[in-house]
């Protein structure tokens, strides 16, 4: 794995072993672009994408699939997008991405201003801290959603 897939421990303490969670697609070298790049994120379940920023490059994540958290600013504010959205970050904040199911994928599309799509990650351990203590509260609110919209679903038919 490479800086910009380092995962850290879930609220079980276990990490992803299912090797890389961000392929590049577009970047210099692959074809020849002056200041876009993009790539595939996926995140195993009970997986996080470590805290990191970048120095000067924007990010544009577009949620494909999956029930994700994205944690953003030094007090890693969580927001929760959805299938269908594009979350913006620019450069300077940090942040990091939690898959919020412990069994099924989160696969997303992220595109940079960086060409060389990972040349501008800087990993921020000092944050995974802030992370991981969200991390069993941030599940367990998605888990106890999941269930009541299924049980709310149950009752109306």
């Amino acid at each position: 794995m490479d800086s910009t897939t380092t995962p850290i421990p879930s609220a079980a303490g276990q990490l992803a072993d299912e090797g890389e969670t961000l392929t590049p697609i577009l970047r210099t070298g692959i074809v020849p672009t002056r200041a876009l790049s993009g790539g595939r994120m996926h995140l195993p379940g009970a997986t996080t994408l470590a805290p990191q920023r970048h120095d000067t490059t924007e990010t544009a994540i577009a949620i494909i699939s999956g029930h994700v958290a994205v944690l953003s600013g030094n007090a890693m504010q969580p927001f929760h997008p959805q299938a269908g959205d594009m979350i913006y970050i620019p450069a300077t904040l940090p942040y990091a991405v939690v898959n919020l199911s412990n069994n099924a994928s989160v696969l997303a599309l992220v595109f940079r201003t960086d060409p060389g799509f990972d040349t501008d990650v800087h990993r921020m351990p000092e944050l995974d801290h802030a992370v991981r203590d969200q991390i069993p509260d941030l599940r367990r609110a998605h888990h106890k959603a999941l269930l009541t919209r299924r049980s709310g679903r149950a009752r109306r038919t």
